[in-house]
């Protein structure tokens, strides 16, 4: 790997051209510089979403936005979030943290300068300079419910009502946010005979958007990719010209709950621990509330982790660990070294200091080599942790250091590499228990195998195919449903003529939903899931993983195969379903009419009003097991999920790539920018350029 060179702070000086869709493309003379520079056109860009993850992360969202940020905050002190940011930045070696400091310097300067953005004036937010680690924290808000904890709360809760049997049939594999899609082909299967490596995350639908797309160039590296908003460098996706890689999460388990046994002894709190008696870390803080009455929290800490639910006055505790958590690190040695990665060799060595979300990670370079390897620290202890919580007090439950064997497959020139969330192999039951059902990965791996000459565009055109897969079971059902009335039988005979493509236009795929809704709805009434109805039981925070007709929709391949369960005759709930579709008249909307894209603002997360204009209600195509996953959510007509990014990067040519996100560059939709990519997403992707000749000309345009 080159040297790095040192991070001397200085007067800063960068060149930024924007692009034709106002993507920043920024070049310093200096690795500082650049850094400085990222910060500061991330404010131009993005300045509300900046504040309010920062305000995430320090657990002062109730500040700004009154009573309903109090839950959050809550949570945020509680588990931890900035301690754990401050103790992660200050173990950094001091070349990452004068880079970081670099990058607070050009945030704080664009504040400085009266960069705003509406929602913030229209609040008189008085946004104060960020702390140092800042950067690590926001990082933290946008992981830390990205793993597989809150799964484990939904999984007491099924365990609770209807114990192992419940569990084993409503296993949803993967967690809320899956639907990644990655895949890398080597050079002699492709047009310009080096590797591409491909790939889409998909997340909740935010505006702004959770990743912003940049360019950095200074004479140490030159690298295009995806960023956090708040957080230096490219963490996930990027073409650093020599050298490219594509994530997605691993599913792996790598977060555990303890039931903490508690007692209060005075002003103090005291645990049980596997060793006996512990005290617990105990302090009270305070939650400002906006035109409301300040909240004091008690927060509290034991030898496993923060306690973010209950305590020793409420009859039930639960603690959280994690590696990050545990280690005070957060990975962030790993980000100067993807910059200044030039082979695939180079960009494994700097994922040796990756930390959480552990993720799937395929690598490529212009030599050839094409590697797929779990990235990450997940602790080595008991199976039983990664079901639910566990005991505080047991030896079992301990930890005894990380998996050092995480997976890892090469692939010769003619291959190719898939992941899609799924257990690959055996060597993946290291990692967890519980992973993507294969139908996107099998899917995806079928139209890369069958391509022969890859490009860019083909790579793209893979991840935009939306063939119905899971659906299998449903379909196969209502095929032998051969002594239906005559309008159910019609339902039957123009869904078994269906092409199984879930295309926005689609009035078949529309009414396969339909009847999918039907089957899911009459499941969820069955009397033994009653007590499975309340999603609230933990707290608003954690409703969408504990939903269950949303677990239900997930785990409905394995409810259809099974005999009876939960006393359910699913023969007879799929021929309700269809007389009820029969029932309704005229024919179902277009799959599309009932799917339309719904992003998410901070201000409507938080029950606050805000107008989302175009393209916000705008219909999609593609499904939840589709490789195109734009998530289902049952009894909704809204896609809240999707393709957060999407790209395709080309080794043999950096500016024959293809990359897009769902909105834009800017954070205001109503920015000339703010939502120009919209259109390219819903149909592949816009160019690349990163040719500097290139973009000047096209800025003198």
């Amino acid at each position: 790997m080159p040297q790095q060179p040192d991070l001397t702070v200085s007067q800063p000086s960068y060149e930024v051209i924007r692009d034709a869709y106002g993507v920043p493309h920024l070049r310093a003379a200096s690795v500082p510089d650049l850094a400085f520079a990222q910060g500061y056109e991330t404010v131009r860009d993005r300045a509300w979403q900046l504040e309010i993850e920062r305000l995430r992360g320090e657990g002062r969202v109730g500040a700004l936005v009154g009573a309903s940020g109090v839950e959050w905050d809550v949570f945020a002190l509680r588990s931890r979030l900035d301690e754990t940011a401050r103790r992660a930045y200050d173990a950094l070696s001091e070349q990452t943290r004068g880079w970081v400091a670099a990058y607070v310097a050009g945030v704080d300067a664009a504040y400085a300068d009266g960069l705003s953005a509406p929602e913030l004036r229209e609040r008189r937010a008085a946004v104060r300079p960020w702390s140092p680690w800042t950067p690590l924290s926001i990082f933290l808000v946008q992981h830390i419910l990205f793993g597989s904890y809150p799964s484990k709360l939904w999984r007491r809760m099924v365990h609770d009502a209807l114990g192992d049997e419940g569990l084993a049939l409503l296993r949803t594999e993967a967690g809320a946010d899956s639907g990644s899609n990655a895949f890398g082909v080597g050079g002699a299967r492709t047009v310009g005979g080096a590797p591409i490596v491909a790939g889409d995350p998909h997340r909740v639908f935010e505006a702004p958007n959770v990743y912003a797309q940049v360019h950095l160039a200074c004479p140490s590296f030159d690298v295009a990719g995806y960023a956090f908003p708040g957080v230096p460098g490219v963490q996930h996706f990027a073409h650093a010209g020599e050298v490219a890689w594509a994530v997605t999460n691993a599913s792996a388990d790598y977060q555990d709950l303890y039931d903490e046994r508690l007692e209060r002894r005075g002003d103090e709190v005291w645990a049980s621990g596997p060793d006996g008696e512990e005290p617990v870390r105990r302090s009270v803080e305070r939650v400002d509330v906006r035109d409301g009455e300040p909240v004091d929290v008690e927060v509290l800490v034991t030898e496993r982790g923060p306690v973010i639910l209950g305590g020793p006055d409420e009859g039930t505790a639960i603690s959280l660990g994690t590696p990050t958590f545990v280690d005070g690190d957060l990975g962030f040695e790993a980000l100067l070294p993807l910059l200044h990665a030039r082979s695939v060799t180079d960009v494994e060595a700097a994922l040796e200091h990756w930390v959480e979300p552990v993720n799937n990670v395929v690598i490529a370079d212009r030599a050839g080599t094409l590697v797929h390897r779990v990235a990450g620290r997940v602790p080595d202890r008991s199976v039983a942790n990664r079901v639910m919580p566990v005991p505080a007090d047991e030896p079992e439950s301990r930890w005894h250091g990380t998996v050092s064997d995480l997976p890892r497959f090469t692939s010769a020139s003619d291959g190719r590499l898939v992941t899609a969330n799924d257990r690959i192999d055996d060597s993946y039951d290291r990692i967890s228990s519980d992973f993507a059902a294969p139908y996107r990965a099998d899917r995806l791996g079928a139209l890369v195998q069958g391509t022969d000459r890859l490009d860019a565009p083909g790579a793209v055109a893979a991840l935009m195919d939306v063939q119905q897969t899971q659906g299998t079971q449903l379909l196969t059902l209502i095929e032998e449903q051969d002594d239906l009335d005559e309008a159910p039988a019609w339902v039957r005979e123009r869904l078994l003529a269906w092409d199984r493509r879930m295309s926005g236009d689609s009035v078949d795929a529309g009414l396969f939903v339909a009847v999918r809704q039907q089957v899911v709805d009459r499941i969820c009434a069955a009397p033994a899931l009653a007590p499975l109805l309340d999603p609230l039981r933990f707290g608003a925070l954690y409703a969408p993983w504990c939903s269950l007709p949303a677990r239900v929709a997930s785990a409905l391949p394995r409810l259809l195969a099974a005999e009876r369960p939960f006393g359910i005759d699913v023969v007879a709930v799929v021929r309700d379903a269809l007389a009820a579709v029969a029932a309704d008249s005229p024919l179902p909307r277009t799959w599309g009419d009932q799917h339309r894209f719904r992003p998410w603002h901070a201000l409507e997360t938080f029950g606050l009003p805000h107008e989302l204009g175009a393209p916000a209600g705008e219909p999609l195509g593609g499904d939840s097991d589709c490789v195109r996953c734009t998530g289902w959510w049952p009894g909704t007509e809204t896609a809240t999920r999707g393709s957060v990014a999407r790209y395709a990067w080309d080794l043999a040519d950096r500016d024959a790539s293809l990359w897009v996100v769902p909105l834009g560059a800017h954070g205001d939709l109503d920015h000339a920018h703010g939502a120009d990519q919209f259109d390219a997403w819903t149909t592949g992707a816009v160019p690349l350029t990163t040719d500097w000749a290139t973009l000047e000309r096209e800025q003198q345009r």
